[in-house]
């Protein structure tokens, strides 16, 4: 393998591994600052965290896993396809706000809250939930379906990996129906935990996917990067 095609590897395995831990680590970042400054214990959800001093950072980290997954490419036209819409999908969740959902502590430190004698600078509102939905259908399909699909097939990893794929896939699906179940049966549900669980695992897949974890021997990861031999050659 040439350098510059292992500086290749090396750079796109990065690339993977960023989106997952920008994932796995925004949950605990927004509410442990939260709890931290303002002394929020929670919020109904993840989004709602834009209404807390923790906007930046949940902007910021969500804008950036979608522009990294944007960029996600496979030699299948419909991974491509799929990975930038849902990276576009990401970026529109975090730019176009859920409607404002104030933490009980804010609302008992400030009355006028959501009032129309406050004024709350909160961006344009309307298409947060198509974003997040069309987010979350297209990171399951990619998780459960097409990592497992796109596993080099020499790797002597590929079982564990794939078995881990439809696992954090699951747990994506379930995740979401408690999101879909909670919203029809329980008025005024906080979808904080289902939403976590399911940025946990998408952020998990991803993890494995960049070789963070379930990585092959550096010999066998080099094997990996060969023309398969031709029969009879």
């Amino acid at each position: 393998m040439h350098a510059a095609e292992h500086h290749y590897i090396v750079s796109y395995l990065t690339l993977r591994k960023l989106i997952g831990w920008l994932g796995l680590l925004m949950p605990l970042v927004v509410r442990g600052g939260g709890l931290l400054f303002e002394g929020i214990r929670t919020t109904d959800s993840l989004s709602a965290y834009y209404y807390t001093s923790m906007r930046d950072v949940f902007v910021s980290t969500t804008v950036l896993s979608g522009a990294l997954l944007a960029c996600y490419r496979t030699p299948h036209l419909r991974d491509n396809v799929v990975a930038t819409i849902a990276g576009i999908a990401a970026m529109g969740l975090a730019l176009f706000p859920m409607d404002p959902t104030y933490a009980a502590e804010l609302l008992a430190r400030y009355p006028d809250l959501g009032k129309d004698n406050h004024y709350s600078n909160h961006g344009i509102l309307g298409f947060h939930l198509m974003f997040a939905i069309t987010f979350a259908a297209l990171s399951f399909y990619m998780v459960y379906f097409r990592f497992g699909a796109t596993t080099p097939p020499r790797s002597v990893q590929r079982r564990k990996r794939q078995r881990m794929y439809k696992i954090c896939g699951a747990v994506m699906l379930l995740s979401y129906v408690a999101i879909a179940v909670l919203a029809l049966t329980t008025r005024g549900a906080s979808f904080f935990w289902p939403e976590t669980c399911a940025v946990a695992a998408f952020a998990v897949a991803w993890l494995v996917n960049g070789e963070t974890v379930l990585k092959d021997p550096p010999r066998r990861a080099a094997l990996l990067t060969r023309p398969a031999p031709v029969a009879g050659a």
